[in-house]
């Protein structure tokens, strides 16, 4: 293959999923810990849209935790003003500043495909100087929504519905290895009934069921908009991620073509990589980046193979299900690191 013959010409496009690859904090998370509660709360949650997603509910995506939470912010009224302070003080990784700039110097086009909230989204990507109009995440315009649901009004009957259902996930339904599944079943049936057959009974439930999150198909079809824009094929994109919501997107680039990496990964997006890194340090995907640049996969897997002494880079394409659990221990590793509370999270 020729150097630099990508699809409808040279390209250098790279979409990141932001938490993980680019900032360690879970942004909802750190949002849900200002409820008493919260952190529990979200836990649960989390791991009930990771059952909804393995499950193939119909309509449901990964990513929708950020949906499921939004009875309980608009109960406690989080307001805008909160989501924007947790981004505030959120890090960044290590590396990810001088990556994005070293991409840019180059000539990459950057863009941002992020399951976060606007407020955070946009936030990240402003201190990493990714262009607005390059960041695709969910919008979230949760002050009109407490002014929908608090303005003049005196009597809110569906606060006791949403307050005896906090006390019960934080009582009966969490524990410290949710992973392990012992709780999934009495968890599901629970917040089943409650989302799917109390909520709808609510004044929310309009609202609630308009939000749209940009996570798991929305964030393949973010990526064919990209592609579009560019006038090219997702062949010529790589993609970065590292979790449940990030599953589709890094498949639909592998089975392209393209280049998906998995930066980190957990367990559902380690299968759909071209390439994993496990790192506390975003330059080091530069390496990798270069040689895509220069060659595409073929130029990767030679560069991958030629780091025989870096145990934590690896070509994922024909590993077997033993090889990827191995590499998977790597990467939950640094995941742990990086990440530290929010590893645990799908």
């Amino acid at each position: 293959m020729r150097k630099n013959q990508f699809v409808n010409g040279s390209k250098k496009i790279i979409c990141f999923d932001l938490e993980g690859p680019l900032s360690p904090q879970d942004h909802a998370l750190k949002v849900m810990k200002l409820i008493p509660g919260g952190e529990k709360i979200f836990e649960v949650i989390s791991r009930y849209d990771d059952l909804l997603t393995l499950e193939g509910k119909e309509g449901y995506e990964p990513g929708d935790t950020l949906k499921l939470i939004f009875p309980i912010l608009v109960s406690h009224k989080i307001c805008e003003k909160n989501l924007t302070a947790a981004s505030r003080r959120a890090e960044l990784v290590f590396g990810a500043k001088k990556l994005i700039s070293w991409l840019q110097k180059n000539k990459w086009k950057v863009y941002i495909i992020s399951t976060s909230y606007q407020q955070h989204a946009l936030s990240i990507a402003e201190r990493l100087k990714v262009l607005k109009e390059n960041v695709y995440c969910t919008k979230f315009p949760l002050n009109s929504f407490l002014e929908k649901f608090f303005y003049g009004k005196t009597k809110f009957p569906w606060l006791a519905l949403i307050y005896e259902a906090e006390k019960v996930i934080v009582r009966e339904l969490w524990e410290e290895n949710l992973d392990s599944g012992e709780k999934d079943q009495k968890l599901k049936d629970f917040l089943d009934e409650f989302f799917w057959k109390k909520l709808p009974e609510t004044e929310l439930w309009s609202t609630f069921d308009s939000i749209k999150v940009m996570g798991g198909a929305a964030k393949a079809e973010a990526l064919g908009e990209i592609a579009k824009q560019n006038k090219t094929g997702l062949k010529a994109l790589v993609a970065v991620g590292d979790s449940i919501t990030d599953f589709k997107m890094l498949k639909a680039v592998n089975e392209a073509g393209g280049l998906a990496i998995v930066f980190n990964g957990n367990k559902y997006a380690l299968p759909y990589g071209t390439v994993g890194i496990a790192s506390a340090n975003a330059m080091d995907l530069k390496k990798i980046l270069n040689a895509w640049s220069e060659g595409e996969r073929e130029a990767v897997k030679s560069a991958i193979e030629k780091m025989s002494s870096k145990k934590n880079v690896h070509w994922l394409l024909a590993k077997t299900r033993d090889e990827l659990a191995e590499i998977l221990k790597i990467h939950q590793r640094f995941r742990k690191i990086v990440r530290k509370s929010a590893a645990k999270l799908g």
